[in-house]
């Protein structure tokens, strides 16, 4: 059954309302009005006459106890002595945007914690009569937008923003890291990085560590790097006799002119290291800065018989620089995704093992059920005798014709609201007919079973019970599950649930109806609130 605009109306034909019988009693004190006609939206003053002891304790009537007529203006009461009485007169001022006849309720005013009921009065409300053509009409002002409603961000605050802190710190600790790097790998020419290598070295604290076979494995590592680069591209997997007699080979093809020092000191000094690496023998004491220095003039000389650079070499360094810095980049792109990735996962099973995967889910994806029926509800009094229903959202008079035949049976008040995936749906009707021998409780709500049959509802379990609202107002309550299609063009069946309240007084007929998904968790405690919730006027006992 598809749940919309047009069943409402369907269905309120044959939702009908109750109201509650208010008694009077003889007055206690004295009430009275300034007049029992009004123009819709004129002021009408009641007031409230009493007196009492000077020491007695008295409570007025507060809030909306006037429906239907609505409390404009509450007064400060006013007080004068007699003799050993003190006299108490309290003002309102009430009015109604509505024509009709319409009855002040008995008013409960407490003197020393003992009741005691005013009279009632009838309010005729009239129409205010325009003569168009002295006012001219204007078109309806559109509707004020509320502000919105922000109480619940820090709901969304307190899961948001811890990973949102995650992320920003990780971002900030990569960002400088990777900028610490790109100073550390800033290209240098080969020369210029052996030279700042060992003076690196000198700051690294080996030697004041003890930690001679360290110092010599980098000391000799620059200078093969170097020799890898500039002059026999095998210098680094070379063993020191394979590196010196290549260069010898160097010297007497006439390739580079090494000089015989140059090749021994080299040779020497990488000797030593084997020794101090291998053999783990310490030299002299002064003996590694020595060969420090050594090395030094080594690439400093070999520097000198080197040929210029080819601009086929330049370019090559180039292209490097440009190779070095794409390949750091995406580096950073691919560490950053991983990183932030990696902690939503972590946030993501966190947030599971505290607060559970229902709660993650509906934050993550969104669940509109459950943000209604957790939310804000609003409490309103629909038609009179005032029927007072929390729902939601405020419900929506609904706007249709009566066939002629029926509209000279009855009038209809009808309010609905349903929710955007139409989980769940509310309907409140009220119906006067014209005479209380022709309502039959029994025959509307098996029109409201039919009008559901003729909608596609396929009914599983209809049961019947009496109902009692928290204030002890009687009615009759129809419940039960079935099938049917919720969306317009599906074919897909759910399960759906409903419940019909009837209140039945005199002519008058009120009904509330609720349809909801049977399987939805959130829409089963929004249907429970709302029945939860329905009450009528309470009947006032006689004093």
């Amino acid at each position: 059954m598809t749940i919309n605009k047009k069943t409402y109306a369907l269905l309120v034909l044959l939702l009908l309302g109750s109201s509650s019988i208010m008694a009077q009693s003889d007055p206690v004190v004295t009430a009275k009005v300034d007049t029992t006609s009004i123009r819709i939206g004129e002021q009408v003053n009641y007031e409230i006459s009493l007196a009492i002891d000077s020491s007695a304790r008295v409570v007025f009537p507060e809030g909306q106890t006037f429906q239907p007529m609505e409390v404009i203006e509450s007064y400060k009461a006013d007080t004068s002595f007699a003799e050993a009485k003190m006299k108490l007169i309290k003002k309102y001022g009430l009015t109604q945007f509505d024509s009709g006849s319409y009855r002040i309720p008995q008013q409960r005013i407490l003197i020393n914690e003992k009741e005691f009921l005013t009279d009632t009065f009838r309010i005729e409300v009239d129409n205010v009569v325009v003569d168009t053509t002295v006012q001219k009409l204007y078109d309806i002002k559109p509707a004020i937008e509320l502000p919105k409603d922000f109480s619940k961000i820090w709901r969304y605050l307190s899961w948001i923003l811890p990973i949102l802190l995650a992320i920003g710190g990780f971002i900030f600790w990569l960002l400088r890291r990777n900028k610490k790097r790109a100073e550390a790998e800033k290209y240098l020419p080969p020369f210029e990085q052996a030279l700042a290598a060992l003076k690196e070295l000198d700051e690294k604290g080996y030697l004041q560590n003890n930690n001679v076979k360290g110092y010599y494995t980098e000391l000799t590592d620059t200078v093969r790097k170097y020799y890898d680069e500039k002059v026999y591209d095998r210098s680094l997997e070379s063993t020191t006799d394979e590196l010196i007699d290549r260069l010898q080979l160097e010297r007497d093809s006439g390739t580079l002119d090494f000089t015989p020092g140059t090749i021994a000191t080299l040779q020497d000094i990488l000797k030593r290291a084997d020794l101090v690496k291998f053999a783990r023998i310490l030299p002299p004491e002064g003996k590694p800065q020595a060969d420090r220095m050594a090395l030094e003039e080594v690439v400093k000389e070999t520097r000198e018989i080197l040929p210029e650079p080819t601009e086929e070499e330049l370019l090559k360094d180039e292209a490097y620089r440009l190779a070095l810095a794409r390949k750091r980049k995406r580096k950073l792109l691919l560490t950053g995704a991983a990183g932030i990735l990696g902690i939503l996962i972590i946030a993501l099973g966190i947030s599971i093992a505290t607060k559970g995967y229902a709660n993650v889910r509906d934050f993550v994806f969104g669940n509109q059920t459950r943000e209604l029926a957790e939310g804000n509800w609003i409490t309103s009094t629909y038609g009179y005798p005032p029927l007072i229903i929390s729902t939601p959202e405020v419900l929506v008079r609904q706007q249709f014709e009566l066939p002629d035949d029926i509209a000279q049976q009855l009038t209809i008040d009808v309010f609905g609201w349903e929710s955007k995936k139409r989980a769940v749906s509310v309907a409140i009707s009220q119906s006067k007919y014209a005479t209380a021998d022709i309502v039959d409780i029994e025959k509307i709500v098996d029109g409201n079973l039919r009008t559901f049959e003729s909608q596609g509802f396929e009914f599983n379990i209809v049961k019947s019970e009496e109902f009692t609202t928290p204030k002890g107002a009687e009615g009759a309550k129809t419940y039960g599950n079935g099938t049917a299609t919720i969306r317009p063009g599906s074919d897909k069946q759910v399960n759906i649930e409903y419940t019909i309240l009837t209140f039945n007084a005199g002519s008058i007929v009120q009904q509330v109806l609720l349809t909801w998904l049977e399987d939805d968790e959130y829409s089963q405690q929004i249907a429970r609130r709302i029945i939860a919730s329905v009450e009528l006027e309470p009947e006032q006992p006689q004093q």
